[in-house]
């Protein structure tokens, strides 16, 4: 990957009175194409200056920042707007709409900015890929606060920026609509966009690809979110057995207690975890756990079984296709026994319709089964076990389904009227 963002030796000096405060001391960083970054610490840290410089709102006192291959830290008052227009996507949060407008006129206002006054199309696609578009006509005080944060995301995609800089995005949600807004931003990860999240939540910063730490206008971390979750999980696992080793990843809470026991060791301030007590924490950690790797378990399951129905379907499907007309009216199929079968159901034919029947109810559930355990796996705040099971559930319940299906339809068309 090549490096979208490019920063050395960055300081950024503000005098006050005849002292000087040093909020950014030498930050060096590297941010590449496709990466999706949080950036956390405490109040004073130097995240917000940070913040602001990379999103071309100031200039550093000195050093040098390139955004896509270009030295932005010394570009006039119109070049850095014309950058901030083109190039970066901004969700700040208070979502900062305009009230009097419609949620279609909010995410146009980039538009009439970079002299695009045909951007309403350009406006519905970035509505319709949060999935907005339906409510383009209603004001912000007609909407939610997680459809507000929608239409701020969609403002930000408007231009199809090469980066993303979220502020706090989640700050004035409550923790459902949070875990969406995040989940959205996951989804835009996925299609290759690049965001730098600046946060205070542990368990939101845990959620990126890497947390970068500030204190004190430096960088004290800059880590892969996977890589700190393994080893606190570990530190957390020996402090309550008395064992040592790295246990499976944790859910959610259990994340969230990691994160801020590290962001506490980092220097960022106290932070409360979910649950009081950690007496509690350890038992939570398997259980949630296994919750996950037995949805995509199951899920697995049932696309084997599927695959079994599928087989007996073909194998009947064969039987049926190989007799010529002929044979067919000399010795058609005889009806299985009422011990065997129900009544009326003949043959191999019968067979097939049983395996059929089979193969669609196991398909389904494998299916179901497998969305549902990728979706709680993708929710939780770091990597969980089970995703990879749950594709390839989800793949083989699908192949499975479409196998006797086939057969089906060809036997019914195929077979002697």
């Amino acid at each position: 990957m090549s490096a979208l963002i490019e920063v050395r030796q960055l300081h950024k000096h503000y005098p006050m009175g005849e002292e000087v405060v040093r909020a950014l001391n030498g930050v060096d960083l590297n941010i590449h194409r496709g990466e999706f970054v949080a950036i956390t610490g405490a109040s004073g840290s130097g995240k917000s200056t940070l913040m602001h410089l990379l999103g071309c709102l100031d200039r550093p006192t000195r050093g040098s920042y390139k955004l896509d291959g270009r030295d932005v830290s010394r570009l006039s008052d119109s070049a850095l707007a014309e950058t901030r227009n083109r190039k970066i996507g901004f969700v700040f949060q208070t979502f900062n709409l305009i009230n009097r407008t419609s949620a279609l006129d909010n995410v146009c206002v980039p538009m009439f900015y970079a002299r695009e006054f045909n951007g309403r199309v350009a406006a519905m696609k970035a509505l319709e890929r949060v999935g907005l578009a339906p409510r383009a006509g209603h004001k912000p005080s007609e909407l939610s606060g997680g459809e507000r944060q929608r239409v701020a995301i969609a403002r930000a995609l408007v231009n199809d920026p090469v980066l993303l800089l979220a502020d706090e995005p989640t700050g004035n949600l409550d923790s459902r609509t949070g875990e969406q807004i995040m989940e959205l931003f996951h989804d835009l990860n996925r299609q290759g966009v690049t965001i730098a999240l600046v946060t205070h939540e542990p368990d939101v910063a845990m959620q990126a690809q890497r947390v970068i730490q500030m204190r004190d206008g430096e960088i004290v971390y800059d880590r892969p979110t996977s890589e700190l979750t393994r080893e606190q999980t570990s530190t957390s696992h020996a402090k309550l057995t008395g064992a040592p080793g790295i246990m499976p990843t944790p859910p959610r809470a259990a994340t969230a207690l990691v994160a801020s026991r590290f962001l506490k060791t980092a220097g960022a301030g106290p932070a409360s975890a979910p649950d009081s007590g950690e007496a509690n924490d350890g038992p939570a950690v398997p259980r949630g756990r296994l919750a996950v790797a037995g949805g995509a378990t199951a899920a697995l399951v049932f696309a084997l079984l599927a695959w079994i129905g599928a087989g007996v379907a073909v194998v009947a499907y064969r039987s049926v296709s190989a007799l010529t007309p002929a044979e067919w009216k000399a010795n058609p199929p005889k009806p299985f026994s009422p011990n065997d079968l129900p009544a009326g159901m003949a043959g191999w034919f019968g067979l097939l319709v049983l395996g059929a029947g089979g193969v669609l109810l196991f398909g389904v559930l494998a299916m179901a089964l497998s969305v549902a355990a990728k979706r709680k796996i993708r929710r939780s705040a770091s990597p969980l076990v089970g995703e990879g099971r749950a594709v390839w559930a989800f793949r083989l319940g699908m192949l499975a389904i479409l196998v006797p299906l086939g057969g089906l339809a060809y036997v019914r068309l195929a077979s002697p009227g």
